[in-house]
C-alpha cells in the first residue's frame, strides 16, 4: 500500500515560503514602528536669557522627518501655561526657518520676550514630536 502526500521537497519549501513571509510581516512592523518613535524627535541644546529679560532655547531635530516648530510647546512649569507664542521661533543663526519646520539635523531658537524670572530662574517644559519633554532652567 502506498501512502499519498506531499514530497519532502515541496515540504520543505512551503515552510521556507511561511517562514520569509513572516519575516517581512515581522521587518514591516518594526521599521514603521522604530520610525515613528524617531521621526520627529529633539533634544534642546542649550538655554540661556540675554539682555535680563528674554528667555532663549535652543532645539537641534535629531530625528529623521521634518519637525514642524508649530509641534513644540514651552510650557511655564511654574505657572504651567503654554509660552510658546510668547516667543518666536528662528534658525541658529537668526533666519527665518523654511516653512516653519526644522529640517533633519536643523537647530532652531526660540526666543521668548519679558521673561519674568526671579532669583530662583524660570523653568520651561520643551515637549512635542515624539521626544520626550525635557526641562530648560534659565536664570536671567
Amino acid at each position: 500500500m502506498k501512502r499519498k502526500g506531499i514530497t519532502p521537497i515541496i515540504a520543505i519549501i512551503v515552510l521556507l515560503l511561511i517562514t520569509v513571509a513572516l519575516a517581512g510581516a515581522a521587518w514591516t512592523y518594526l521599521s514603521t514602528y522604530m520610525t515613528g518613535l524617531t521621526g520627529q524627535s529633539f533634544e534642546v541644546r542649550d538655554y540661556f536669557c540675554i539682555r535680563g529679560d528674554t528667555a532663549v532655547v535652543i532645539v537641534a531635530n535629531t530625528g529623521t522627518a521634518t519637525l514642524p516648530v508649530s509641534e513644540i510647546s514651552i510650557i511655564d512649569t511654574d505657572t504651567g501655561t503654554d509660552v510658546t507664542d510668547d516667543g518666536s521661533w528662528t534658525s541658529a543663526s537668526g533666519d527665518t526657518l523654511p516653512n516653519g519646520a526644522l529640517g533633519e539635523n536643523d537647530v532652531g531658537k526660540w526666543e521668548g520676550e519679558d521673561a519674568v524670572c526671579g532669583s530662583d530662574g524660570c523653568s520651561y517644559r520643551v515637549v512635542g514630536g515624539t521626544a520626550r519633554a525635557q526641562i530648560a532652567r534659565i536664570y536671567c
